[in-house]
């Protein structure tokens, strides 16, 4: 029995040890708080290791406390699994240093067209623009030996490959599906025979401020899709949140996704801001950047999966509505509404019951977003952070590191702050234009107001002075 107790006392000490250290690594505690749970702990290690080799410990003591240590000990073992699960899940969140592309070989549709080798030695189309062409065509000329044929015009493009002038086509797969959108005769007339996908590097991520102590400013970007978040897409959602964690206030800002814009790295005709995200969403940071004379330190991407799993997993919020609405067999009552994830995504997700379209769907959702926040915020739901974020996993990514994100939950911990969250908008006209992505095919876009723009500008330094 003094053996086995000798040995208790020393496993006991050493999962101690390990689970103070990872407590300490996964960086999600407040230093005092680590500290009272550090004393805590050691005060029962030590009272369990002192009972365990003291020599005047009666029989029925000692093997009482090698049971007791057993106990402390599987719990401490248990407890470090959920770290590292944790820890694994927060890492999950952290965007890759890369981007996957798709790539669509597309043929005539009422040719013989079917497989790669009916391309050999074919003519190819493909756009000059396309930055990524070289490495895909690395991949294909692995398959298939054809004939390149380069355009400088979408227009040119989309006719040739439509009227069978070219045998086959290689289109990045999201701009193939808008072309297909806004073209009807090319979705009719041409098919896909195969699909490549490229990994696309990322500059290396690099903290940049302290979350818990600096303004930054978040690019929120949702992507219309379910599922995982694996390849460039567009954004149908585009909204800064100026974040000041000294003041305790946030500025949600939406950005309607049809607005007029020049797209970074562009020149001549102007394209629709949610076209940007075909071209990734630094293209779509930095575009906004240009339009709004400012800098975006992160971007948080997510899609219609994280919205419904993660509001689900709040148990819904309660989100005000200016009007009743009936979205199918969801049915919005004027006033504040309980909404669980799907009816929030309907929510979020409408705009022509509204005379303002776009405008009035980015205030919908800026009110969720601020629903959300509010119910994240409190301890309840901070104690949940580990379910959340297993929802949230292949469906949410953030330029965010992993102390940067650590930083903001530290913070809520410690302070408890209790947001105050305002919310505007760009505005704008709408018209028929010219886009870059479409070439002179007209479609609606929003002519930017820029008195919304310039005021839109000053509350963004408000919000981002360091007070």
């Amino acid at each position: 029995m003094k053996t086995i107790s000798k040995i208790n006392g020393f496993i006991l000490t050493i999962v101690f040890l390990i689970l103070m250290y990872m407590i300490y690594n996964l960086n999600l505690i407040p230093f005092r708080y680590f500290l009272i749970i550090g004393i805590v702990l050691l005060l029962f290690v030590l009272l369990f290791v002192f009972k365990l080799i003291r020599k005047k410990t009666g029989f029925i003591s000692r093997l009482l406390f090698n049971i007791l240590s057993i106990i402390f000990i599987i719990g401490q073992i248990y407890l470090m699994t959920y770290i590292n699960a944790t820890h694994d899940f927060m890492n999950s969140l952290v965007a890759k240093n890369f981007e996957e592309v798709t790539y669509d070989v597309v043929v005539n549709s009422n040719g013989s067209m079917s497989h790669m080798g009916d391309l050999y030695n074919k003519d190819v189309g493909y756009l000059k623009s396309d930055k990524n062409y070289s490495l895909v065509k690395f991949k294909i000329k692995q398959d298939v030996n054809y004939k390149e044929k380069k355009y400088k015009e979408v227009d040119k493009f989309t006719e040739d490959i439509t009227m069978g002038n070219i045998t086959g086509a290689i289109i990045e797969d999201s701009y193939y599906s808008l072309l297909k959108e806004e073209n009807a005769d090319l979705a009719l007339n041409t098919k896909i025979i195969k699909q490549y996908k490229i990994i696309v590097k990322k500059g290396n991520k690099k903290k940049i401020k302290s979350t818990s102590t600096e303004p930054f400013l978040i690019y929120i970007s949702g992507i219309d899709t379910y599922g995982q978040i694996s390849s460039v897409s567009r954004s149908d959602v585009n909204i800064l949140a100026a974040v000041n964690p000294n003041t305790g206030k946030i500025l949600l800002l939406s950005i309607p996704r049809d607005y007029y814009v020049q797209l970074y790295n562009t020149k001549g005709v102007k394209d629709k801001l949610t076209h940007s995200g075909i071209y990734g969403i630094d293209t779509s940071m930095k575009t906004i950047n240009n339009l709004l004379d400012t800098k975006i330190d992160y971007f948080v991407r997510i899609n219609f999966s994280t919205l419904t799993k993660t509001i689900d997993l709040l148990d819904g919020v309660d989100v005000y509505s200016d009007k009743a609405l009936q979205l199918g067999r969801i049915r919005i009552n004027q006033g504040i509404n309980h909404m669980d994830g799907e009816t929030a995504l309907a929510f979020a997700r409408e705009r022509k019951s509204y005379a303002t379209g776009d405008r009035h769907r980015g205030e919908n959702q800026q009110a969720i977003i601020t629903a959300m926040i509010k119910k994240m915020s409190s301890v309840e739901y901070i104690t949940k952070y580990k379910d959340i974020l297993t929802s949230l996993e292949g469906t949410f990514e953030t330029s965010m590191t992993y102390e940067e994100m650590t930083d903001i939950f530290k913070m809520q911990i410690s302070k408890r702050t209790d947001w105050q969250i305002e919310s505007i908008s760009l505005d704008g006209t709408g018209s028929m234009q010219p886009t870059y992505s479409m070439g002179n095919r007209n479609l609606y876009v929003m002519i930017p107001d820029e008195a919304t723009i310039n005021t839109a500008k000053e509350k963004l330094d408000e919000y981002l002075e360091e007070k």
